[in-house]
């Protein structure tokens, strides 16, 4: 998106996305952790209260995704979902249909209309699901079902949702919000 907009632009589209985001999640009854690629330096005016910070792994996104579940899933199994910061179309009913839909699958996906997801969540860390895929392409939802069914887990989709990539993902955001 920079190099349509400029640096300081996308900064700025970036801030206003992570504010949307912590004003969804900060009213979610759930234990909140937000992995940085760097952590903020002091004042950090997103996520403050009732969340936890900690570094990404290095890798590619899903390499940083698997290490996040496994982060939170090894020591104990629990209903865990990941999101990202660009998807200003949340609302805590997806949330909420999320974790309902994980009491009965092994997997929540929140599927994004250009062919990844913005939400995904699971019980157990299943890390199978995040090899060998080519991130940020039409590929990611299709292969990451398949990854999933072959390994005779199950599944539930949620909403199709837009999430932020281009100008025109965030003019099309700004003109109906």
């Amino acid at each position: 998106m920079a190099k349509s907009i400029g640096d300081e632009r996308a900064l700025d589209v970036y801030q206003e996305l992570l504010t949307f985001t912590n004003a969804i999640t900060e009213t979610l009854d759930v234990q909140k952790i937000v992995y940085w690629d760097e952590i903020p330096s002091i004042p950090n005016h997103f996520f403050k209260n009732g969340f936890l910070h900690t570094l990404q792994s290095r890798g590619d996104l899903g390499e940083k995704m698997g290490k996040a579940f496994q982060n939170e899933l090894d020591p104990k199994p629990c209903q865990t979902l990941i999101i990202g910061t660009d998807c200003p179309y949340l609302t805590v009913a997806t949330f909420e249909k999320a974790y309902k839909e994980l009491e009965k699958s092994d997997f929540v996906i929140g599927p994004a209309k250009d062919g990844g997801y913005y939400l995904l969540g699971m019980k157990e860390f299943f890390p199978n699901v995040f090899l060998e895929i080519p991130w940020s392409t039409e590929s990611v939802l299709p292969l990451t079902i398949k990854r999933i069914q072959d390994q005779n887990l199950t599944f539930t989709l949620l909403e199709e949702l837009n999430d932020i990539d281009t100008v025109e993902d965030w003019k099309e955001w700004k003109q109906n919000h």
